[in-house]
């Protein structure tokens, strides 16, 4: 057994309910049953991450038989309607289960302020969403090895630096501030550590 990795649009590899549905599958199995989003909440999030913001995507499956093991999704930080400067959630926002969205979502203003302190342009920073690896594979370095592959991908397309928020699970965040160039420059409402790192130093 070995596990194949590809990378690219969301919209092109997330392009059929199919796919999708074996997305939920693995994120239900890293999230464990009975936590965080229902399926529905979690294919309608995945397909606005694929339809609306046209986000990217490292996929990880098992070639014995092509099935899906792992998930990280990411995208350019301005990709992201929360990430820009003065956006607050409207009436009709529908927050996640973990998020950490306020009336105010100061704290994401103090990320971009901390980011651009550091002499960082913001159209080179991503952030990522929806990671996850199937239970049944924890322990092989498929998540460390699909932000590798995240961060070879976005260097080649300019991407200098990424950040860290609003964690899918206790696990990766954790996982995150292990991460080589984790730099903690901030912290979301709900108290969770925000990262910054330096994506060269994580290509593979």
């Amino acid at each position: 057994m070995s596990i194949v990795y590809e990378t690219g649009k969301m919209s092109a590899l997330l392009n059929t309910d199919a796919i999708l549905d074996d997305c939920i599958a693995v994120s239900r199995s890293a999230m464990g049953e009975g936590k965080g989003e229902s399926d529905a909440d979690n294919k309608r999030i995945i397909t606005n991450y694929r339809d609306t913001l046209d986000l990217y995507c490292v996929t990880a499956r098992d070639d014995t038989d092509n099935s899906l093991v792992g998930l990280f999704g990411f995208g350019d930080l301005n990709q992201y309607p929360m990430c820009r400067r003065g956006w607050t959630p409207t009436s009709g926002t529908k927050k996640r289960s973990n998020s950490s969205l306020d009336s105010s979502a100061s704290w994401m203003e103090s990320m971009l302020d901390a980011i651009e302190a550091k002499s960082i342009n913001l159209a080179n920073v991503d952030a990522a969403c929806a990671i996850y690896v199937h239970a049944d594979y924890k322990g092989q370095l498929i998540g460390t090895t699909m932000m590798g592959k995240r961060a070879t991908f976005q260097v080649a397309r300019g991407i200098t630096h990424a950040v860290s928020f609003m964690y899918e699970t206790t696990d990766i965040k954790n996982w995150s501030a292990t991460r080589t160039s984790a730099e903690e420059i901030g912290t979301d409402d709900d108290g969770n550590k925000v990262y910054l790192f330096d994506l060269s130093r994580l290509t593979i």
